[in-house]
């Protein structure tokens, strides 16, 4: 009895804290989004079913919010994969090689205040230096976080900025432990490095590359940082992403915690929804090694 019980309280307290810490905080979210719970009128709430749920397609600012964080999943993704996988290959055997792939990381290493800082000193419309470069070749002041267009580019860029390194990490780190034999082998037999990438290393690396777009979907939709830091989801609502819409309906410009919640759980669906439509249309379950025939 005592052998069975001793591990269980040795065990009870990490258990309280993930239940206080993770499952508590995700019932709540549950029941609160099917609540009438606006902080800025009354303490008090009464169920009032979908209501909240309908509410967001009724929001323009929700539904802009959606489509800018759509942009931003569908351009800046694919852009950090692209770039990610390409640094990674260019750099091998290069002199200079650790120098260089320390140097790449740093924007990942950077905290995002520190860097929504910079970015936005460097967006300066009178004195940034993005500004007086392009006006090196004779291109007119841009005002890049007041035209929704540019501000909405600038965010873009930020996001490829800081976690294009997180791709080439993986990548690179993939690339280190494919065994030098099958490339050798391949040399020998013919192969130049084109159909090592295509034939050896491509399809080796191929897991590592899913992973790393599953991971930046569920990051991208929650981007936050960056916009906090510089835009502010100005100008109007040009650069409101998701997440920032959740924080601001939550917690800064009102306490309507049923409607944030709705949001939540809505986007909550909608990442889960993605990332297994990634896996059934690469099928990784197969590609890690970890799921059966489909």
């Amino acid at each position: 009895m005592k052998r069975k019980v001793v591990p269980w309280l040795m065990v009870l307290p990490v258990l309280a804290l993930f239940l206080a810490m993770t499952i508590y905080p995700f019932g709540f979210m549950i029941w609160a989004s099917f609540r009438d719970y606006d902080l800025s009128r009354s303490a008090e709430t009464h169920f009032i079913g979908l209501s909240n749920y309908f509410q967001i397609f009724k929001d323009s600012t929700a539904i802009e919010s959606m489509k800018f964080t759509a942009k931003l999943l569908s351009i800046a993704v694919p852009v950090e994969l692209v770039l990610g996988v390409l640094i990674a290959f260019l750099i091998r055997g290069v002199r200079g090689e650790r120098i260089i792939r320390s140097s790449l990381l740093i924007p990942m290493m950077i905290p995002p205040a520190v860097s929504g800082v910079a970015w936005k000193m460097l967006y300066n419309f009178a004195f940034g230096p993005m500004n007086w470069f392009l006006s090196l070749f004779g291109v007119p002041k841009i005002s890049w976080l007041g035209d929704p267009f540019y501000a909405q580019l600038g965010i873009i860029v930020i996001d490829v900025w800081q976690w294009t390194p997180f791709i080439f990490l993986m990548i690179y780190a993939g690339l280190q432990s494919i065994p030098q034999d099958l490339i050798d082998a391949a040399r020998v037999d013919g192969a130049d490095w084109g159909r090592v990438f295509l034939h050896v290393e491509f399809p080796l690396l191929r897991p590592l590359i899913l992973v790393a777009l599953v991971l930046r979907i569920i990051d991208c939709l929650k981007t936050f940082d960056i916009v906090f830091m510089t835009t502010w989801s100005g100008p109007g609502s040009a650069t409101h992403t998701y997440s920032f819409y959740i924080y601001k309906v939550g917690v800064s410009f009102g306490w309507n915690i049923g409607y944030a919640s709705a949001l939540s759980v809505l986007l909550l669906i909608v990442a889960i929804i993605l990332v297994n439509v990634v896996f059934r249309l690469v099928k990784m379950r197969q590609q890690l090694g970890f799921g059966g025939e489909e």
